[in-house]
């Protein structure tokens, strides 16, 4: 069994020059040959995107980015909800950022290392409302909340997913945020990552798989970030460089091996020298000589000028082959024997976002080692899925506050926008009632465009 996944990176949608009419023929050719290439390996499980969806982080660019994005999932033969998306500094709205959010900036990226965690500790204590970090990725969250992959808070600013590989082994996806911290002034070794992102542990059968927009050397933070990333994860998808680079690293002594997966940039910006790319990649795990091993087979996609379509990247595979295939040893996985539960059978159909939650929440989810990155798995259901899409993707702010509050999900005296992440946890509270999504469906069909409107698939408290 394997998983089959479409990486993009740096799409920067939005850029205002000469080449705005390639990069929509390169765009529309990659779709092309997203669907030539599901068709001849097999359709796509998702969409996976290492940031700078648009270039300057305004909304009407990432009204682009949902339209292309649909078309490239249904070339991939995958659901429009089906994406994974994390932000990059591109996605960053400059203009939200105040000159106070810059003098706190600059403090952070003046700190040591060690004084750095605690200070933004103190930070999100005082909430979302007065965080820095959070306006100028506004236009971002609505976008990512359509996928389910918004930060979901500023003390919690990643995601986690799991998808499930017989034996009971779970591959667990990580989206990390490097861009708390951005503005004009980032350079090479001053992002901020944070300690609650990267302090991801190694659990028993499970395989961890980090999409960070920066690479690790990027971070003031990088020291202990890489030594937690690096030998508790199996591979790192990593953006930003505009380069295709696979780097396999082996720790002899630590008897650790990961992978870094450089995506290349699907859309550089105008001046770069670096051509389109993307990437297929696929998932899977088996036992080689007694050793329990994830083998990823990537296939580099690049633009021929000269031929003005996609192709395998030879120049890089250096042969005639489509792919590269890296086996990379997982001394933490101990497969179990026997047919797979029904646990896994329906989790492999349905893999599920596991938002994260404060510290002083417990689940059943959760063990003695875990970090303090805790987290629970949701019940998400295709139909939600479809539901929290249609919500965040075509309800502007007035009309998502007039559908939770007409269903009781918010006060009735709410009359000007509310933090997002706000309207993402009445969304999915109402969610847990039965009956709740039935009515949010009928309150929101009037407000959705008539193409996209569909029946109710829920069921109703009355019946």
């Amino acid at each position: 069994m394997a998983y089959r996944f479409v990486h993009l990176s740096d799409i920067h949608f939005g850029q205002k020059s000469g080449t705005v009419a390639k990069h929509n023929s390169v765009r529309g050719a990659l779709v092309n040959d997203a669907r030539d290439f599901a068709r001849e390996h097999g359709e796509a499980d998702r969409i996976l995107v290492t940031g700078d969806i648009a270039y300057s982080g305004k909304g009407d660019e990432y009204e682009n980015a949902a339209e292309w994005l649909e078309e490239l999932a249904s070339a991939c033969g995958c659901e429009v909800t089906s994406v994974c998306t994390i932000p990059g500094n591109h996605d960053c709205d400059r203009n939200a950022v105040t000159n106070q959010a810059r003098m706190i900036y600059a403090g952070l990226r003046a700190h040591t290392a060690e004084l750095l965690q605690a200070s933004i500790a103190e930070i999100v204590q005082d909430g979302d409302a007065s965080n820095p970090f959070l306006p100028k990725l506004r236009a971002y969250s609505k976008f990512a909340n359509a996928y389910g992959c918004a930060l979901n808070s500023s003390e919690s600013p990643f995601w986690v997913k799991d998808f499930f590989l017989p034996g009971e082994i779970t591959l667990r996806f990580h989206g990390l945020t490097s861009v708390q911290v951005s503005n004009a002034d980032d350079a090479l070794g001053n992002m901020i990552l944070g300690n609650r992102q990267y302090m991801v542990q190694e659990s028993e059968n499970v395989i961890n798989v980090i999409l960070v927009h920066h690479p690790l050397e990027w971070f003031k933070d990088k020291h202990e970030a890489s030594q937690f990333l690096q030998n508790n994860s199996r591979v790192i998808m990593v953006g930003h460089e505009h380069t295709l680079k696979i780097l396999k690293t082996q720790d002899a002594l630590a008897k650790k091996e990961w992978l870094v997966v450089y995506a290349g940039a699907t859309n550089p910006p105008e001046g770069d020298n670096f051509g389109y790319t993307y990437n297929w990649v696929e998932f899977s795990h088996e036992e080689k000589d007694g050793r329990q091993q994830l083998v990823v087979e990537v296939f580099p996609r690049v633009w021929v000028q000269q031929a003005v379509r996609f192709d395998a990247d030879h120049n890089r595979l250096g042969s005639s082959a489509d792919s590269a295939r890296i086996e990379i040893l997982c001394a933490n996985v101990r497969p179990k024997q026997g047919p797979a539960t029904a646990t896994e059978l329906a989790a492999a159909a349905a893999p599920e976002i596991a938002p994260a939650k404060s510290p002083s929440t417990s689940s059943a989810a959760q063990t003695a080692a875990d970090p303090p990155r805790e987290f629970v798995m949701t019940t998400e259901t295709a139909g939600f899925d479809r539901l929290r899409y249609l919500f965040w993707r075509y309800l502007d702010w007035q009309q998502r506050l007039k559908v939770l509050v007409e269903v009781d999900a918010l006060p009735r005296t709410a009359d000007q926008p509310i933090p997002q992440t706000l309207e993402r946890v009445a969304l999915e509270n109402a969610a847990k009632s039965a009956g709740k999504l039935h009515d949010i469906w009928d309150v929101m069909m009037p407000l959705i465009p008539e193409d996209k409107r569909a029946a109710n698939p829920f069921k109703s408290n009355n019946r």
